[in-house]
Order: C-alpha cells, then sequence, then structure tokens
C-alpha cells in the first residue's frame, strides 16, 4: 500500500502522542503546545468522526521518523535525497479521499475543526498545502498556506510567504481570470517537507511533487480534481478545490509568525471561493500549531538545512550538522563544524547569512562537541568560547524578514525590510593550532559513554 499519514501513524504509535479524551476545538492550540511530540487528537467536540494531528517535525526524533533514518543523519539524509534524479508522479484514476464530495452549498470550510492559534487571531484557521499552476498549463507550485474563511465558501488566502505562487497568481490576475487552486489536508508528513521547499528551480511537471517520492522511496499516486484542472496527492484527508478571486482583497490576520510576534500583522490579501471538498468518511485534520517551538519553525527550515549541509561540504568545509533551531524562530542558524585554518568559520557564517531562504539573522558555529540540539550546549559554547571583540561581526542594513519586530521598513510592501545580521564563532580554535585547540577541551567524567543509566533502572 502507498505511504499515508495513517501508515506513518500506524507504524510510529510509540512516538506519537494519543489524546482519547474528548477536547473543545478552542483549547487544541494551547493543548498542541504542551504535546512536545507528535500528537493525535482523537475525539473534537462538537466535530464528530475529525481527528487532529500535529507536530510531526517537532524535533530531530520526529524528523526521522519522517524519513525512516536516525537523529543525528536526518539533513545528511535529506541532502541525499533532494538530490537524487526526480521521480514523475503517476496518475490514477480514483482516490481515498473521494469517499465523500461535496459541491456548492454543501460546502462549507466552517466545518472543518480549524482553530485559533494565537489570542488575537481573529478567527478560526486551517493551515493546507496548495497547489496552482501557471496558465496555459505552465509550471506547478506547491506549497503552504493559510485560509481563514469569513463565508461558508471564501476566505482569506495567505500566499505572500510564497514567492513562485505570488508570481503565478500575478499571471492569472493579469489576465482577469481566477487561478484555479487545490488545498491538501493530511497525507504522509514527507509530502510537507517539499511544500516547505523554496528554490526547486530544476523541477517540472509536478514542481516540489517530483521529489516527494525520493523522501519515502516509491513513486507517489495524483489523481485529477472533480472541479478544477489540477492533480493532487491520492492518498490525502481532505482536499478543498476552488479558485483564488483576481483584483479582490480582504484584510488578512494578524496571524502568529514563526518568531511568535504578531508581525507584520494585518496584510490584504486575495480571496478563495471554494468549490468542491473531496474528503474520507473520517478524516485527520493534519495542523500546523504556529505558536512556541511547534512545526511551524522546523518544517519551514528543514528542506533549506539539507541543502546548505550539502553546499557547505562542497566547499571542502568539515561541517556535522545544520539547523535553523525552533527557538531562534528561523531567524537562527547553527552550524556544527570543525575548524581547519583560521578565517575558515567566517567564510561559512557569511555563506549562512548570504541564504536568501529562511533569510537568517544569526548565524552561530560551534564545535563537533557539542549538542547542537541543546541550547544549554550552544548557551555555554558561546559563554566560554567567544571573546566578542574577535569572535563576533555584524553585516549592518542587510535584507532583512518582515516576521522580525527589529525589521526596518524601507519600502512600500511589508517585506521591504532591512535588519542586523551578526555572527558568532563559538568554536574552539582551528586544527592548525592543536596546542590552543586542547585548551578548550570539554571535562567528562571518566569511562563517558561506556554506561548508560537505564541499564541499572528496574
Amino acid at each position: 500500500m502507498p505511504k499515508d499519514l495513517r501508515s506513518f501513524i500506524e507504524a510510529n504509535e510509540d512516538l506519537i502522542l494519543r489524546v482519547p479524551k474528548t477536547v473543545k476545538r478552542d483549547h487544541l492550540s494551547t493543548l498542541i503546545v504542551q504535546a512536545n511530540s507528535p500528537v493525535v487528537f482523537d475525539n473534537i467536540e462538537g466535530y464528530p468522526g475529525w481527528r487532529v494531528a500535529d507536530l510531526f517535525f517537532r524535533d530531530r526524533v520526529a524528523q526521522a521518523a519522517v524519513l525512516g533514518t536516525t537523529p543525528d543523519k536526518v539533513t545528511t539524509v535529506l541532502a541525499e535525497r533532494l538530490a537524487m534524479p526526480p521521480r514523475e508522479p503517476m496518475l490514477v484514476n480514483d482516490a481515498p479521499h473521494k469517499e465523500i464530495v461535496l459541491t456548492g452549498d454543501e460546502v462549507d470550510l466552517r466545518d472543518i475543526p480549524g482553530f485559533q492559534h494565537g489570542g488575537r487571531d481573529p478567527g478560526p484557521g486551517i493551515i493546507v498545502m496548495n497547489i496552482c499552476r501557471e496558465p496555459d498549463g505552465g509550471a506547478v507550485n506547491f506549497s503552504f498556506t493559510r485560509i481563514s474563511p469569513f463565508e461558508a465558501r471564501r476566505g482569506t488566502m495567505l500566499i505572500a510567504s510564497s514567492p513562485h505562487q505570488r508570481a503565478i497568481y500575478e499571471m492569472w490576475e493579469a489576465q482577469n481570470e481566477p487561478m484555479p487552486m487545490a488545498c491538501v489536508i493530511g497525507t504522509h508528513p514527507a509530502y510537507e517537507i517539499m511544500a516547505s521547499y523554496s528554490v526547486p528551480d530544476h523541477l517540472d511537471k509536478f514542481g516540489e511533487l517530483e521529489l516527494v517520492g525520493n523522501l519515502i522511496d516509491e513513486r507517489i499516486e495524483m489523481v485529477p480534481c472533480e472541479s478544477i484542472p489540477l492533480e493532487v496527492p491520492a492518498h490525502a484527508e481532505l482536499v478543498i478545490e476552488g479558485y483564488v478571486l483576481p483584483h479582490e482583497r480582504r484584510d488578512d490576520g494578524p496571524g502568529p509568525s514563526q518568531a511568535l510576534y504578531y508581525v507584520p500583522g494585518v496584510t490584504q490579501q486575495p480571496v478563495f471561493e471554494a468549490d468542491t471538498v473531496t474528503m474520507r468518511k473520517d478524516p485527520i485534520l493534519r495542523q500546523h500549531n504556529t505558536l512556541m517551538y511547534s512545526d511551524h519553525q522546523p518544517l519551514i527550515s528543514l528542506p533549506h538545512e539539507g541543502l546548505l549541509l550539502a553546499r557547505l561540504k562542497d566547499m571542502g568545509h568539515d561541517v556535522r550538522e545544520v539547523i535553523y533551531v525552533p527557538w531562534g524562530g528561523t531567524l537562527t542558524c547553527v552550524v556544527q563544524m570543525i575548524p581547519k585554518t583560521e578565517g575558515e568559520v567566517r567564510n561559512v557564517l557569511t555563506t549562512v547569512l548570504g541564504e536568501r531562504w529562511p533569510n537568517c539573522k544569526l548565524a552561530i558555529a560551534v564545535d563537533d562537541d557539542i549538542d547542537v540540539t541543546s541550547a544549554e550546549d550552544l548557551v555555554w559554547s558561546i559563554s566560554t568560547r567567544v571573546d566578542a571583540a574577535v569572535d563576533t561581526f555584524v553585516i549592518p542594513n542587510a535584507k532583512g524578514h518582515p516576521i522580525d519586530p527589529t525589521a526596518r521598513q524601507t519600502g512600500d510592501s511589508p517585506r521591504d525590510v532591512v535588519f542586523t545580521k551578526w555572527g558568532i564563532d563559538a568554536t574552539r580554535p582551528p586544527l592548525q593550532h592543536p596546542e590552543s585547540r586542547a585548551r578548550f577541551e570539554r571535562t567528562l567524567p571518566p569511562h563517558d559513554g561506556a554506561v548508560d543509566l537505564k541499564d541499572f533502572l528496574a
């Protein structure tokens, strides 16, 4: 059987927190924040038959389950699979998510148990993976967005985060035509990695979807939509088909960004009008809570961590890990490496700071004895290995990110901002200075790693 969300949950029951008791929809955000692991809510008050799932990318352990590897190999394996030739999806005629087909007045987006993420959200939102295509059968874009329903079949659609999707929408708008859009919810989590992939220059007919097969080692199946000229993953839980209307804008937001602020606040976004909904009889609503350190931070960054790791290795650097730490709001990237010569670390950090996405503000280099997933290790390394006058540098007035409240507006668009980028070299002295490097050897217990406390417990 093809891999889907249900098979992933079944295969990882030991990792997933199941919540059998009935919960209120309005309590979902705060409960997800507390979960700290992949979680499935089996009963939602007022929404019989629905389940809600989240946090499948919360940390390297969860990410390893998605890729079928170990936590220490996530970025390496991801980089290898992203570099493989694309696998063209296979078209099929039917799909499990067509058990129920709702059309016209049967469609009500408010019947889907989307929820408020932040306390100041104007209303519930639905996080979806959306698919659109350039006019005249051109390139496909596959990315994430949020639908905020304000009527049964209409909602604002936040497409500002995807430059390619914005460009496609502008093509349709220039022709004064509505843009067909398919909104997909609930696939194998590997699809979500590709929906977060922002630089698919070498892909063709199905866009980012052509690399999903490399991540799960099978050729994925796509099925035609019921009412619009697009194809969608056949093994989804729910698909919303419709159109993004031209020349119509409404207030959208505010919604919390991955930096945990209501910045840039209320924006003008296009209007999506739903035409058809297809779904399973007992759908799992896969959502991404945007608060605290949830999937909202690591999922945005994960594919780019793999790409950056491969790039730095190709440049000859002994890089072991690259991670946009979740508690950095996608603005802080940590590189674990062994520096060989003086000046090498600064070259690595400037490369990271120059990446166009996810537009890093703070780049930190640490040595191979530091756990990059540990804030404790990171602070210890900065505190004991950094001379601020020598090991830090700043780049003022660099292209910024609108989610950062310290960014300074320079143009009419919310994306026209600048901020100061900075780098911190928290590594030990390079290999070319072995005596100096030895001074920074961490003190460890005798026989460290030889025994495990768990082996001595009942």
